[in-house]
């Protein structure tokens, strides 16, 4: 009966001690917490995909402010990509792939597959709505870390986030 107290009481402790993604680590005494970091683990596969669909519009539009949109996303989505990596490196923590994705992306590959089937301004018309609604899901991830996130960089970069991608997003909407 003791050994197994004793066995369920260090179970306990164990369980309760690795509960946090960034306890006791470089993240926390850079003022990160578990907030910070799966929203990074998120953000990036959410970037990824974001400049997977960016990669369709130079051969498939002639549409120059839809081609003007694609470029700003993609400059911006691959600096914030090397900067979330970066903390996350920093931290000692490991780098976001697409097998730490706990969001599930509201544009699916079916969805891109689909996407790359259009030319001309259907295809604008598709990607544009498709694009419109991947960033106003990278927008509600990026009001979630504001609101739990403790590490200054992370909140400054998703309040940056919210303000560009919904620009972006208008932008698009006169696409």
């Amino acid at each position: 009966m003791r050994a197994r107290l004793l066995v369920a009481l260090v179970g306990f402790v164990v369980l309760v001690s690795g509960c946090s993604i960034a306890s006791g680590t470089a993240a926390t005494q850079a003022g990160a917490n578990d907030t910070d970091i799966r929203f990074l683990w998120d953000m990036v596969p959410h970037h990824k995909q974001t400049l997977e669909i960016s990669s369709l519009v130079r051969s498939r539009s002639k549409n120059p402010e839809v081609i003007k949109v694609a470029d700003a996303i993609t400059a911006e989505g691959t600096s914030e990509i090397d900067k979330m990596n970066g903390w996350l490196t920093e931290w000692k923590v490991a780098v976001a792939d697409s097998g730490h994705q706990a969001h599930e992306m509201v544009v699916s590959p079916k969805d891109v597959d689909q996407l790359s089937g259009y030319n001309g301004a259907d295809f604008d018309k598709q990607w544009a709505a498709l694009m419109g609604r991947h960033l106003r899901d990278g927008v509600q991830m990026a009001e979630a870390v504001g609101s739990g996130g403790t590490h200054q960089g992370v909140r400054a970069l998703s309040k940056e986030m919210i303000t560009v991608q919904n620009g972006l997003i208008s932008d698009l909407d006169k696409a």
